[in-house]
């Protein structure tokens, strides 16, 4: 168990792991997609309307994941978000493989055995918000963009990583609002 847990650590730090999380992920969102229009005939607008539920959808995942899994949560999980928080720069990813582990078998389950109309569409919105999010986070932590929603993302995260109890939501603030978790200054 130890050798597994060290190559997950040691695959999980790599540059390479880093970008091709993004590549497994953007081909998993069009997979998902191109099968409920091609193999089971959904149509353009329930795909659009169930591709924006899944992307909602991951707006909750991201702030579930980030406050239980990745500061509570397993161990493996916890230390690889460590890692982040002290090297913010640096390329932490969670191994490329591991959602094609995840996401591929309740796939075929639900979409492809039981036919289950729309839920591939689901899961290619749920895949574009973790993109997003990926992209949105890396370059919080890489760039100086000139958009004011940009700068204050950036400063919410920046609040997150000095006081990481606080403001979970990367991509959208929302969720901290709901669950109590967004920083509030203290008043004067």
């Amino acid at each position: 168990m130890k050798f597994l847990t060290s190559w997950l650590h040691e695959i999980s730090e790599s540059k390479t792991n880093y970008w091709m999380t993004y590549v497994v992920d953007l081909s998993l969102m069009t997979f998902f997609v191109a099968w409920d229009a091609m193999a089971l005939q959904v149509g353009a607008g329930i795909i659009a309307v169930l591709f924006c539920a899944g992307v909602f959808a991951w707006t909750l995942t991201e702030y579930m994941f980030h406050r239980w899994v990745y500061h509570l949560g397993f161990a493996i999980t916890r230390d690889g978000h460590e890692k982040h928080h002290q090297n913010p720069t640096g390329y932490v990813a969670m191994p490329w493989f591991i959602t094609s582990m995840l996401f591929v078998p309740p796939h075929l389950i639900i979409a492809w055995w039981f036919g289950v109309r729309g839920f591939s569409s689901v899961l290619g919105g749920w895949f574009f918000g973790f993109v997003a999010y990926g992209l949105i986070h890396h370059s919080l932590h890489h760039y100086k963009l000139p958009f004011a929603w940009f700068k204050h993302l950036q400063s919410e995260h920046r609040i997150h990583h000095a006081l990481p109890e606080t403001n979970f939501g990367v991509t959208m603030r929302f969720w901290d609002k709901v669950f109590g978790t967004q920083f509030k200054k203290a008043p004067r």
